[in-house]
Parts: C-alpha cells; structure tokens; sequence
C-alpha cells in the first residue's frame, strides 16, 4: 500500500513560544517535551538565529518529501492517526496559498504565531497539573509561576519586523484573559489580523481589560474550552462557577451568532465527558455553537479507551445516541468513528489508578469535591469502573 504523503506548513509559517521561552513553530509537540523544542529565548541571541539552525532544517527537508518528521510532528501524527483533528490542519488552512515544493529552507515568515507568556489561571481543572496552572501550583504548594517576561521586547519586536505576514495570531495560556501582555500585545496588532483564543471563560467579563480589547476587533475566534455543564463543569474546571460561565458563554455566544467574530465550545473527550455527550450538545444547541471535540493525550486514566470494557461500552452508546439524535457534521462523523474504533479495541484497564487519582483529588487537592464524583456519575461507578 502506497504510503500517503503528508505536508505542513507549520515550519516555515508558523512562530510558537511556550512560557519557559522555548521556540517552536506549532504547538504540538508532546507535553513538557524541551527535546522537540528549537530552542531557548535565554540561551539564544535571536528568534531568527533558531529559525537557521540545522536541527530546523532536517525537519523541513523531511516535510518536504512527504514525510511528518518522527519526532516534531509526532502529535499531530497521533491525533490523526486516532482520527482527529491536528494542528497540521491548522497551519495549512491558514496558508493555502504555501507550495511545499518551491520553499526555500531558509525562509520564514510568519502568518501564523502561537504566544503563552505566562502560565497564569484561576482554575485547576482535573486533567491539569502545575506546570500549565499556577492555581494548580498555589493548591500543590509548588513554586511554578512560569514566564517569559523578560524577553517580551524581543518577541513583540520580531512581531513587528515581521508583522506584512501575520494573518493570524493566538493567544493560549495558561488563561490568556488574565495576561496583562496580552492587552499591549493586540494594541500593536493591525484589526485585520485575526485572534483565535483558547479561554476557560471563567473570568468576569465586564471587568477584563483583554476582553475589552477583544471585543472592539473584528476578527475573533473564541475557543471556549469546557467540556460539561452545571455541577460537573465545577467539578471538572475546579475554581470555576457555572453560573459565571453561563453568563459568559451567553454574552460571547451572542457575539458568535451577530457579529464578525465566530468560535464555539472547544471541548476535550474524556472519563467526564464521555458520557455525558448529549448533554453538552443540547446546550450548545440552545446558544447556537458548535462543538470542536479534542482527545485527551494526557493523563491515561483519564482516557476512556484505557477503562474496562463496561465503561468503554457506556461511551460507545453514547456515541451511537449522539449520531442519532443530532446532526453530525463529517468532522464530528470521523472523530467520533475513529473514537469508537478505539473504545473497541482498548485492552487496557486504568480503572484502580483513576479511582486512586479520583480519591486523592477529592480528598488531597479538591477537598470540597470530596464524594462528588460518584454522585455526579453514578453510571461510571456502577460499571466498576475498578
């Protein structure tokens, strides 16, 4: 069988930048991995000096023939492998216009820039840890404030310099809403460059100075990331209020459905939500969103192909009641059949390590959740989930 070939324009379009200073150019390399970075702001003269380095150049000459580099792009190569979306798509949609064939090695300009100054956020959701969440670290008592304050200039400036390519850039975190750069930052940036934001939403918005940017541009597109509803999204995103978050959902929703701006619910399938399918569709229905469904890479006990086979035959149902009662999209078809193929053939049981995980959250970390999660899902707990 002949093998597909696949290209990226990520390598010489795109410019990410994690809060430790590490440069990519996506951000989908694996999790605390600084081997997949280029390299470091503090150990570097230059953005540029990383952007001619020969480890970048072995990744575009492989891009170049077809092939995803085995370690830079093993994320996306994953994701699409499970049928998913990737950041791959991403970069290309951008930059319809980049021919593989006729780029030079050397070149870059940036249309598309991924910024995380800062790990800042308010909430320690359940499949969060320290390194992405301070409030995670202040609850861990873990000294994680994470930033590349230092070298904000040299990035804003090389932004700048580059700034007739920038078509899109986007703001991640960390809780970008709670990044003071961020309000400087979208001061500089022309109002035909589009904002793609990636938010818990959990913040007050008739407070917040990046929203009040945001809100008198013309190009916005909100990624609400949240994934259950009403007491289960306080359990999930603990630090969160849904009552907050559904006046925030209701005021951004009304931007999506009136205005320029688009976006909707940008929601992680997981041991939370997977049965809970329906439930989080019939609210994006009555605000008039959509749903861009993730998988989970991260923690495996979170992961329901990695449950018993009760637990991954609960999800399945889910899946099948989901299709046939809502109208699915060809995206939603493949993700979800390429989810089903996987619950069908998991062979893998973390039933006891996300029930020890579950006992010391509610117990250790989450203390006003303690008991909550077998009375939220009671149908996991009655599959043995152990």
């Amino acid at each position: 069988m002949k093998t597909e070939k696949k290209y990226c324009a990520s390598p010489w379009r795109g410019l990410h930048l994690n809060f430790e200073g590490q440069i990519k150019t996506c951000c989908a390399g694996l999790i605390n991995s600084k081997d997949l970075m280029l390299d470091d702001l503090s150990t570097t003269k230059s953005i540029e000096s990383v952007l001619q380095n020969a480890k970048f150049k072995e990744i575009k000459e492989s891009i170049k023939q077809g092939k995803l580099h085995h370690e830079y792009c093993v994320n996306c190569i994953q994701r699409e492998d499970a049928g998913g979306r990737s950041e791959r798509d991403w970069h290309n949609n951008i930059n319809k216009d980049f021919d593989v064939q006729t780029a030079n090695l050397d070149e870059h300009k940036p249309s598309l820039v991924d910024l995380r100054w800062n790990n800042t956020c308010n909430l320690a959701c359940t499949y969060c840890d320290p390194y992405f969440s301070t409030k995670w670290a202040s609850i861990m008592g873990q000294s994680e404030n994470k930033s590349i304050k230092s070298h904000y200039t040299k990035v804003v400036d090389y932004i700048d310099e580059h700034k007739q390519y920038v078509k899109e850039v986007a703001l991640v975190g960390g809780e970008p809403l709670l990044m003071k750069e961020n309000v400087a930052l979208l001061k500089v940036l022309t109002d035909d460059v589009s904002i793609t934001l990636l938010t818990n939403m959990s913040v007050n918005l008739d407070t917040n100075l990046v929203v009040k940017q945001l809100l008198n541009r013309s190009k916005v597109n909100w990624n609400m990331s949240f994934d259950n509803i009403n007491e289960r999204f306080e359990y999930v995103r603990y630090g969160g209020v849904w009552e907050q978050m559904n006046k925030n959902v209701t005021v951004i929703s009304d931007r999506i459905n009136n205005t320029t701006h688009n976006g909707g619910i940008h929601a992680v399938y997981n041991i939370y939500s997977c049965t809970r399918l329906c439930e989080l569709r019939k609210y994006a229905i009555e605000k008039k969103i959509e749903i861009t469904w993730q998988q989970l890479d991260y923690p495996e006990h979170l992961n329901p192909t990695n449950h018993n086979a009760k637990v991954r035959q609960l999800a399945i149902e889910e899946i099948r009641k989901y299709k046939s009662m809502f109208e699915v999209s060809d995206e939603d078809l493949s993700f979800f059949d390429a989810t089903v193929s996987l619950l069908q053939k998991g062979n893998i049981d973390k039933g006891k390590e996300f029930l020890d995980f579950t006992e010391e959250l509610e117990n250790k970390y989450h203390p006003t959740h303690k008991g909550k999660f077998k009375e939220l899902w009671p149908e996991l707990m009655q599959t043995q989930i152990h």
